[in-house]
């Protein structure tokens, strides 16, 4: 699998090197030059590419390889800039499988196929489904 993510924290760092660990090709995007000294080294020891730039930028996207990618994941902390990665994959450069992370419950509405999403992946969304499961799917009295 070749795999572009593009946001290089605690989210997208450790999902690159679990891909990464598990064959894929994998290029990591981060915008924040401090964070890309922090993570350069992991990243470099897991065999992931990282590039310091925009992943909303079509530029840097090509630089990481987007048009060879099977799936894009877009796992900034910004809802707007997970979009617009998401968007750019399918509409753009036709990537089979777009991840996008939803950071904030109530864009969540947005996080569809007509904006480029075929994936989502909201912490918050996942912790009231395990609550529903571990209490009988009752969460009120």
């Amino acid at each position: 699998m070749n795999a572009v993510i593009v946001g290089g924290g605690k989210v997208g760092s450790h999902l690159a090197k679990i891909l990464a660990g598990r064959g894929a090709k994998v290029v990591v995007i981060e915008e924040n030059m401090a964070r890309c000294d922090l993570i350069k080294d992991e990243m470099a020891a897991a065999g992931v590419q990282l590039i310091h730039g925009d992943g909303d930028e079509p530029a840097v996207l090509d630089a990481a390889g987007i048009r060879s990618a099977e799936v894009v994941v877009a796992a900034t902390g910004h809802d707007e800039d997970n979009l617009v990665v998401s968007l750019l994959g399918k509409r753009e450069y036709n990537v089979p499988t777009t991840l996008a992370r939803v950071n904030n419950p109530r864009n969540a509405w947005l996080f569809t196929e007509r904006f480029g999403v075929d994936e989502t992946v909201s912490s918050t969304a996942a912790m009231v489904d395990v609550l529903e499961g571990c209490c009988g799917g009752k969460l009120s009295d």
